[in-house]
């Protein structure tokens, strides 16, 4: 006899869309503040105000806080980072080898580095530092 007047309503739950957005900004915002360079060492480097920018085909010797060598982000012993150096010189005499020490590197280790490549017979290096402001 009688018809209901009233029909029932959709609605949209949007609690598991915010808790959604939530999970998200929370994860950007996690992720955003990880720095690191792209081979994943926390390298800060001494900073000096006539630093110029180098190119980026050069051989590229990292070394941490605690001495350790680096190339291309595998920890390798300075004898077999030299010998990689010295064959990719004699493929390109213009090969520049660039040493990314940390500033609280010992002064020794750098030696080292500059040592080893010399023995090879490359002369080209360079000391990596950060621009200094003003």
């Amino acid at each position: 006899m009688f018809k209901p007047t009233h029909k029932k309503k959709t609605s949209i739950n949007i609690i598991p869309m915010i808790d959604v957005i939530f999970f998200l900004l929370v994860f950007f915002m996690l992720f955003t503040s990880f720095r690191t360079n792209p081979y994943g060492m926390e390298m800060k480097l001494p900073k000096a105000v006539t630093v110029t920018e180098q190119k980026q085909e050069n051989f590229v010797i990292n070394i941490d806080k605690n001495g350790r060598f680096f190339y291309q982000g595998d920890n390798l012993p300075i004898a077999k980072i030299s010998q990689m150096a010295k064959e990719q010189y004699q493929s390109n005499n213009n090969l520049v080898v660039v040493i990314n020490a940390d500033n609280q590197t010992e002064y020794s280790s750098i030696v080292t580095v500059m040592d080893s490549i010399r023995q090879v017979g490359i002369f080209n290096l360079a000391l990596a530092a950060e621009k200094k402001d003003g």
